[in-house]
């Protein structure tokens, strides 16, 4: 039995990146620190195979102990601590070498101009110029075009011309190649960086510097987009960002450039603008404009075609229900089915079925079919509030376009109580208080008294926040 926590190694640094390793990984740092190289401690190397000597050796306590990890090691020698984080210190250093070394290497074009780069300053000329056409071949090979391969083309460029200069030879300069590589590198990442800090200016309410940006944007539109499909991507989603695009104009321009060139964006990018795109939808959408209900979808449509708004295979709750009220207003009553068939499965188990039943019951509804909805809601019941409100509202609805006036009162009654009782932000009191609000102002006009009528119609039409604004206003006109 441990003493204490302080007698264990499960806080060292170490620990946390032997548990980040993959079963491949695992094999080359061993071949790493097997080799004179990298390692020449052989404590270093009898650390790395007891850490991994034993099955999930790396999570147990008992098995981090300071005094048992020392046995292995040591074998028969007396304890010495300070010895043991030597130990652990050289391992350290030897493993960050070889991830750093993981790192580098993933990239063929980075060991390609390293070694040009060597043999430059070794004055090895001819052996140069072939590392130099292998690198170029390199190059052209790439797929993926964003800012890191012309940062590449960059280097690769300076290479050329410094081979030039050094070797004195009649080759006209690079300096525009150059210059155009670094350019069009820059212009993505300063799109992406003020794009990002327009988010959470927007969003969070805080304010940025963005510097140049106004001078970056003139300099792209002077650029032919074409010849450069990613910088194009980079510039409409910046542009819908900064732009009304009350008719979906630019979102357009973003997604048609994304179906044709979305090859060329690396996984982290296409994930990166596809989440923007979403995000963008949906604040347009917030604010009433129609176009961006078909956009948002096809955008999240892309993004589980792609599987890159999952994480780790899972949907969070709001993706997911995000997901199913969109394609409802769409009416895409048979994509929706299909979506929740396929796609429950993606939700965390422990919220899997409640949602599940939401999603279904939310469909049902919309295909007229209140009986098997209501059955759906009874079983719902959500510890997050917000959800719990949603749901009920959907169950007053029911009561209310079912004539079930005694039943939607003592809903409305328990929304309200609900209201009171939780915590909830200011936003959502005022949502859920004004649906309950206008409901009873609503349910107690008089038939085909006008004046009311239209009373109430103005102060719905003004009020916000207010989502179910649409539904009040088809049963003001219905009353």
């Amino acid at each position: 039995m441990l003493k204490k926590m302080e007698s264990t190694v499960e806080k060292n640094p170490l620990i946390s990146i032997y548990r980040s390793l993959n079963k491949s990984e695992v094999r080359r740092l061993g071949k790493w620190l097997d080799s004179p190289v990298h390692n020449q401690r052989d404590d270093v190397r009898a650390l790395h195979f007891y850490l991994l000597g034993g099955k999930d050796r790396l999570l147990k306590t008992s098995a981090l102990a300071k005094r048992r990890i020392w046995k292995h090691i040591f074998l028969t020698e007396n304890y010495d601590d300070a010895r043991l984080r030597q130990t652990f210190h050289w391992a350290l250093k030897a493993t960050e070498s070889f991830l750093a070394y993981e790192n580098w290497q993933r990239d063929p074009i980075n060991t390609q101009l390293a070694l040009v780069n060597e043999l430059h300053s070794r004055n090895v000329p001819s052996v140069a110029v072939r590392n130099l056409k292998k690198a170029e071949k390199l190059q052209e090979q790439v797929i993926i075009r964003n800012e890191q391969f012309f940062r590449d083309q960059y280097r690769l460029e300076l290479s050329k011309d410094e081979f030039r200069v050094h070797y004195q030879l009649l080759d006209p300069p690079r300096f525009q190649e150059i210059a155009d590589a670094l350019d069009v590198s820059y212009f993505i990442e300063k799109l992406k960086a003020s794009g990002n800090m327009l988010f959470h200016q927007r969003v969070y309410e805080t304010k940025f510097d963005v510097r140049f940006l106004e001078e970056v944007v003139n300099q792209v539109k002077k650029i032919d987009l074409q010849k450069h499909p990613v910088l194009a991507i980079h510039y409409y989603g910046y542009r819908g960002q900064v732009e009304e695009d009350a008719d979906g104009k630019i979102i357009g321009l973003l997604r048609d450039a994304v179906a044709l060139h979305g090859e060329l964006l690396s996984r982290i990018d296409l994930r990166y603008v596809i989440l923007m795109a979403i995000n963008l939808c949906i604040s347009k959408m917030n604010r009433g404009r129609e176009p961006y209900i078909r956009e948002s979808l096809e955008w999240y449509k892309l993004g589980l075609k792609e599987s890159v708004i999952t994480e780790n295979g899972l949907l969070t709750r709001e993706t997911y229900l995000n997901v199913v009220s969109i394609a409802l207003k769409l009416r895409e009553f048979e994509w929706t089915t299909s979506f929740i068939s396929n796609y429950s499965l993606h939700l965390e188990e422990n919220i899997r079925a409640n949602t599940e039943d939401f999603a279904l019951a939310r469909l049902n509804y919309h295909l007229k079919d209140y009986n098997s909805s209501m059955q759906l809601l009874v079983r719902v019941d959500f510890k997050h509030p917000v959800y719990n409100l949603i749901a009920k509202t959907l169950l007053m609805k029911i009561y209310y376009e079912l004539d079930e006036y005694d039943a939607m009162d003592s809903q409305l009654d328990s929304m309200a109580t609900y209201i009171r009782r939780k915590q909830l932000s200011d936003l959502h009191k005022d949502h859920f208080g004004n649906i309950v609000r206008f409901v009873r102002q609503l349910s107690r006009i008089p038939l085909n008294d006008r004046a009311k009528l239209a009373e109430l119609r103005s102060k719905i039409e003004a009020a916000s926040p207010l989502a179910e604004k649409k539904w009040l206003l088809e049963q003001v006109d219905k009353h």
